[in-house]
């Protein structure tokens, strides 16, 4: 029950104002809706989706929420028409649903509208919370996974194509456009695809711009247009040989595997961070331990679902990893004088280990 996971609190109703675009949202309703609606789930019981007039069929159809109302159901409309505007007739809507099912207490997540969180706190007893859809989405159902699998094959069909084209084309807006329209084609939509030459590459989220030298960070992370699944994968491709680049790959390539072979039930993403430091510090290269303007700057990792970054983390102060939890492990060495490398893999959780959904050789070589 969802009022577990807010510790008990003396609560009755959890709400939610959102579209969609909301990843808690649309894993709470399973359903998908372009503007805005208005979500309850109370601790006696009570759940229900109020939506526009248009929407209502739909929801009752494709929606997992017991409970379907509409605007017009609930008397939005009569406001309207006496004259109040389309705001102050909305939270006077929700307001009077709410005191018909005699709440008291209400939690609203910290991305909750503040024109409505105003007016809602002059008739309630209203707590800014977390919101708990973020840790109930950690842990993934087969059926989630597989969603991620599907992105996960696309993705790699993409680098595959990429590779294709890097023989022949070396402009960073070029290779990504192309490489974001083959996805879109194919029912996946990438965006800010990072595509980062020699100089771009030093910066972890530099998406890259002008021609691709020397070698080249891949990193992309799609989602599913039909399902709004998320992967993420990165290769660093080496176009000309340099042997500090490749030194910094390769101990990042080990770094990533070792991690890896960690990852199963019950170990905290804290060591795995930490052991990843410990490698690539074995190799003279700075980490987070340093707290280094320069080196390994970031988190090992991150879970991966309806959005690209969610949780859990994968970094100092992680947590106890579950299986069917889908994280990421992407080490990254960044030096401003020499450029950046990354690899990063998507892994399923598992029991006694973990699989990899994102299969591909690690060291990657132009024309090899």
């Amino acid at each position: 029950m969802i009022f577990s996971l807010l510790k008990d609190r003396d609560a009755q109703f959890f709400i939610m104002y959102a579209s969609s675009k909301n990843a808690n949202f649309r894993y709470a309703t399973k359903f998908w809706i372009p503007d805005p609606a208005f979500y309850m789930i109370g601790d006696d019981g009570t759940e229900l989706l109020v939506v526009s007039e248009m929407e209502k069929r739909r929801a009752e159809k494709e929606s997992r929420v017991r409970e379907i109302a509409s605007l017009n159901d609930l008397g939005f409309y009569e406001k309207i028409k006496e004259g109040k505007n389309a705001k102050d007739a909305l939270t006077e809507t929700y307001i009077e649903l709410l005191k018909t099912h005699h709440a008291r207490k209400i939690l609203v997540p910290d991305d909750f509208p503040a024109f409505l969180y105003e007016k809602l706190a002059q008739n309630f007893d209203v707590e800014v919370v977390e919101n708990p859809y973020a840790d109930m989405r950690k842990v993934k159902t087969p059926e989630e996974i597989e969603h991620i699998k599907d992105v996960s094959n696309a993705i790699i069909g993409a680098f595959q194509f990429f590779l294709k084209l890097l023989e022949k084309e070396r402009d960073s807006e070029t290779l990504r456009n192309s490489v974001e329209a083959h996805l879109y084609e194919r029912g996946y939509l990438a965006q800010d695809t990072i595509i980062a030459g020699k100089a771009s590459s030093a910066y972890p989220h530099d998406i890259g711009h002008g021609r691709v030298e020397g070698h080249v960070i891949f990193d992309i992370f799609p989602g599913s247009k039909k399902t709004g699944y998320h992967s993420d994968f990165t290769r660093t491709v080496v176009i000309e040989k340099n042997q500090e680049i490749e030194d910094m790959l390769k101990a990042c390539i080990e770094a990533k595997n070792t991690a890896i072979s960690m990852v199963k039930e019950g170990i905290n993403g804290e060591d795995i961070h930490f052991r990843v430091c410990d490698i690539l510090e074995s190799y003279g290269y700075r980490t987070t331990r340093q707290k280094s303007r320069e080196g390994f700057i970031h988190s090992t990792g991150h879970g991966v679902g309806l959005e690209v970054h969610e949780k859990p983390r994968i970094f100092d102060g992680g947590e106890e990893l579950k299986a069917g939890m889908v994280i990421t492990v992407e080490p990254g060495l960044y030096y401003e004088k020499v450029g950046g490398v990354r690899v990063e893999d998507t892994v399923v959780v598992k029991k006694s280990g973990s699989e990899i959904l994102t299969k591909f050789e690690d060291y990657v070589r132009l024309g090899r």
